[in-house]
This record gives C-alpha cells, sequence and structure tokens, in this order.
C-alpha cells in the first residue's frame, strides 16, 4: 500500500510514482498492428499518447479503437453488426480506412505537471478516457494515470484502519 494518502490534492507526479503505471507513447507515422501489439504488452495503459517528431503530445488514443481498427481489418463484418445507422457506418468507413496512429488519434487531452488528483478525476470524466498522459511544460508526455487504478487506491485508503490520519471527504 502507497506510504501516503491520496488526498485531492495531491499532484498527479506523487500518485504516478506510486502507480506505478507508465504512458504508452506512439508516433503519429506508426502502422496500427505495431501499435497493438505494444499496447498489448502494457494492459495497464488504456489510453495511448500520440506525439509528433518532436515527442510533443499531439493526440490520444484509446486502446480498445485501436483493436476494433486491428479486428475491422481482419474482419470487418465482425463490426459490421455496429452499423445501425449513417453515423456509424460514417465512423466505420473512416475506421477501416485507417492505417496509422494520424488517422485514427483523437485531439490532445492531458494533465500538466501540477494537475492534482481532483483535476485528474474530473478531466477523465470530461473526456470520458479511463487514463490520461501527464506532460510537462514543452508538452512531452512524462506519465501516466490511470482512473481505475486511482480510484481503487483512493478507496483502499478510505477504508485504512481507524488509528491512521483521516483521509479527505470522497471527490
Amino acid at each position: 500500500m502507497p506510504t501516503h494518502r491520496f488526498a485531492k490534492q495531491t499532484p498527479v507526479l506523487e500518485v504516478d510514482h506510486d502507480l506505478d503505471i507508465g504512458p504508452v507513447v506512439v508516433r503519429q507515422s506508426e502502422d496500427l498492428l505495431t501499435v497493438a501489439r505494444r499496447a498489448f504488452r502494457h494492459p495497464s495503459t488504456r489510453l495511448l499518447a500520440v506525439v509528433d517528431e518532436a515527442d510533443r503530445l499531439v493526440g490520444v488514443m484509446p486502446v480498445l479503437r485501436v483493436v476494433e481498427e486491428v479486428v475491422a481489418h481482419a474482419a470487418p463484418e465482425q463490426l459490421m453488426a455496429d452499423v445501425t445507422d449513417i453515423e456509424s457506418a460514417a465512423r466505420f468507413g473512416r475506421e477501416v480506412g485507417a492505417h496509422t496512429c494520424g488517422d485514427l488519434m483523437n485531439p490532445p487531452v492531458a494533465l500538466r505537471r501540477d494537475s492534482t488528483v481532483a483535476d485528474a478525476f474530473r478531466a477523465m470524466q470530461e473526456h470520458h478516457y479511463s487514463g490520461l498522459p501527464v506532460v510537462d511544460d514543452e508538452g512531452r508526455v512524462i506519465a501516466y494515470i490511470d482512473l481505475l487504478e486511482l480510484a481503487l487506491r483512493y478507496l483502499e485508503e478510505r477504508s485504512a484502519p481507524a488509528d491512521s490520519p483521516s483521509p479527505e471527504p470522497p471527490l
């Protein structure tokens, strides 16, 4: 168990040290099958950080989207069941045509070095991601914070023995 409480104002870089889940950083130009293989080696990282040639964050990509894309290329009929209207047909068409991270990535969303645990929870909820990269002042990825792991640790500490210092109220 971590040595300190995950208070709402705890900097995310302290939490990152305790959680020990590193970012998976990929380049815009990388092909999706290579990226999928790398992501499978890091199952705790659910959101990939897409960087440019200067290693600056330019997008994010849920691992699930990469997996769907790889499946769509191998067996498109498996995903056709999800095509129920014009919008889902357009999305399917875009995704089947994706070959690189740059083709599939979403706009960048990240936490800053000085972001807190409360900021992390809020940003993940707002953007509907289960994790987020942390970037330095130049936009380079330096860490990864995962919502599920963060929530589990926070709940563990809230149920700590009574002789421990009392935790902050829930987020």
